[in-house]
């Protein structure tokens, strides 16, 4: 048994979401185990001391900072969800991998093809996972940005991979139900992951991931590091004096916005076909009525 709130194992008690009054109470429901939540001693004080609000619902729990409104942490809950069966069907999958690596010398040319594009969409899909649990960790927790230390201890990971993968999931995917998420079979990127990172660290995220695809298109040799490397040129110059080292004043996120396009280019028309007025030999600059130009925009 543990603090349904915060995890804590040690001095629990028993809070009832209809209070039961100064006395005690007769009525039964008071006592049901439905209006009774575990809580540590320290969450406990905190919802009678008015701090927080506490919601149970049969979806799960909400914790509310009845000071700002804000979300403290939160819990679902799904009895219908069977993990075992979940994780059967996950030994399924590792048992499929290590089968098929052994076939491969065996497989014909199409199926190498094939097994190679599950392969792919299944490294797209782990990431995900990954990304999806170390954020859900991070919303059961009462300690929000803090709580990552912890995490990524417990998870075995290095902090800052806890803090990027949990900052991917809730910019690209934590969505309300209905609303429009990454399909992350549309993300043509090699190594999809480390550019939906460095992303996710900017001001318009989703149009900075749609500019790494158009320029991957344009360039298959654009490499994340190119990417990382644009991001960093459009972040924001602060002068000397207003610069913050501290984590209560970060740097402005870079956004896209106002860039202009990299693939808009002059061309001189003069020889009859287009000619990139860096190399046209065809005319002299001197007049630009001489070179007739035309600025030809490669979409993606």
């Amino acid at each position: 048994m543990a603090c349904e709130i915060c995890g804590a194992i040690h001095g629990l008690d028993q809070h009832h979401l209809h209070p039961k009054r100064m006395g005690g109470s007769r009525n039964p429901d008071v006592h049901d185990d439905s209006n009774l939540v575990t809580l540590c001693r320290t969450c406990h004080n905190k919802i009678h001391r008015g701090q927080w609000e506490l919601r149970r619902s049969e979806s799960g729990i909400q914790v509310i900072d009845r000071k700002n409104g804000e979300q403290v942490m939160r819990r679902h809950y799904n009895p219908q969800l069977d993990p075992s069966d979940l994780f059967q069907l996950l030994n399924l999958v590792e048992d499929a991998i290590a089968r098929l690596r052994e076939a491969i010398p065996y497989l014909t040319d199409d199926q190498l093809v094939e097994a190679f594009a599950y392969a792919s969409s299944l490294s797209k899909r782990s990431w995900l996972v990954q990304a999806a649990l170390l954020y859900e960790a991070q919303q059961r927790s009462i300690y929000g940005d803090r709580s990552l230390e912890a995490i990524a201890r417990r998870f075995e990971i290095s902090l800052r991979q806890a803090h990027k993968y949990a900052l991917v999931w809730k910019v690209f995917f934590a969505r309300e139900p209905g609303e429009e998420m990454v399909n992350v079979d549309e993300i043509l990127l090699d190594q999809p992951s480390w550019y939906v990172v460095a992303a996710s660290e900017t001001k318009d995220p989703e149009q900075w991931l749609a500019y790494a695809q158009d320029r991957k298109a344009e360039d298959p040799r654009y490499s994340v590091s190119a990417f990382r490397s644009e991001i960093q040129r459009a972040r924001p110059a602060v002068p000397a004096t207003n610069r913050r080292d501290s984590a209560d004043h970060p740097a402005e996120l870079p956004e896209l916005e106002g860039r202009s396009c990299p693939w808009i280019q002059r061309f001189c028309l003069y020889s009859g076909k287009p000619v990139p007025l860096t190399r046209c030999q065809a005319c002299q600059f001197e007049n630009n009525k001489i070179c007739e130009t035309k600025p030809i925009s490669v979409e993606a």
